[in-house]
């Protein structure tokens, strides 16, 4: 199973390779939101910790027992929550459950009559996510992990769904700093759109372990989208109680200038812990469109 795991990983690093291709017009981009306020907060990354565990199977070797809730206050009147457990299997292995609703509250809904629109009633889109993830320890350094998705999409009376692989492994350099890649929404096209598939390397270590300095370092491409990311964060850690967060987006392409507003690319949060629960808070600025106020509460058991 080690192994199979481990080609798995290998083979889908290669596909991403031989499959890039132009922009494009992606679905379900609830697939692309950060699952929790911790990795919201530094800079929208899957490579920072215990909690990326969602987008990151191959950290779930390293989770205790716990059910991780998290909702975010989205844009104008939308929202999304998503719930997630993680289960230990034994000394090398894990398995996560989670699930992400997105409500984009109520539409009006229109029909044409004549040279003009009647209202007829409303209705309220929404998009669901079903993920399993497995992850274990291959070697003495080296974690790898899978992930499957089922992803539906409703608007009105129609509706898509589609399903998405990821793939995952992390090698330790020293006991407190890691390199991480993978591949998250590897899949089919749905009615003739592409997944938004995203291939990330990154590196997470405590550079000051004394001070409880975290540095984390991450570069994505979302290559049918055409959007290329590295992506910068730090925590610090107060008497193992109380976490401050930064980020920062840095694009590596510019479209028309919509993505190099330095608002916009930063991210803030903070986390408090108090024995087996945590909770964290991210905010997420979207420029003219509004901020993103996310919330994560978590209990190990």
């Amino acid at each position: 199973m080690k192994k199979i795991l481990l080609s798995l990983f290998l083979l889908s690093l290669f596909c991403q390779i031989v499959a890039a291709k132009g922009p494009g017009t992606t679905m379900f981009q609830i697939l692309q939101l950060p699952a929790c306020a911790y990795d919201g907060a530094l800079a929208y990354t899957t490579v920072a910790g215990e909690y990326s565990a969602i987008q990151n199977p191959s950290i779930i070797p390293f989770l205790k027992r716990s059910v991780i809730l998290s909702h975010a206050v989205y844009l104008e009147d939308t929202r999304y929550s998503v719930g997630d457990v993680n289960l230990m299997l034994n000394e090398k292995s894990g398995i996560n459950f989670a699930f992400y609703y997105f409500d984009y509250g109520k539409i009006d809904k229109y029909i044409e009559s004549g040279s003009s629109y009647e209202k007829k009633g409303s209705f309220t889109p929404d998009e669901k996510v079903l993920n399993i993830a497995y992850g274990t320890r291959v070697g003495r350094r080296l974690y790898s992990g899978v992930s499957l998705k089922y992803v539906s999409q409703t608007i009105d009376d129609i509706s898509y769904d589609g399903y998405a692989v990821g793939f995952s492994g992390m090698y330790f350099i020293t006991n407190n700093m890691f390199l991480s890649s993978g591949i998250n929404n590897l899949g089919p096209q749905v009615s003739g759109y592409d997944l938004p598939t995203n291939f990330y390397l990154g590196f997470s270590g405590e550079v000051d372990e004394e001070k409880g300095v975290l540095a984390v370092a991450q570069l994505d491409a979302y290559y049918n989208d055409e959007i290329y990311e590295l992506k910068l964060a730090c925590e610090k850690r107060y008497d193992d109680l109380f976490f401050l967060r930064f980020g920062y987006v840095i694009p590596l392409e510019n479209h028309n200038g919509t993505n190099n507003n330095f608002i916009t690319n930063l991210t803030l949060g903070a986390g408090l812990k108090y024995k087996g629960f945590f909770i964290d808070y991210a905010w997420l600025p979207k420029g003219d469109l509004g901020n993103v106020h996310m919330f994560t509460l978590r209990a190990d058991f």
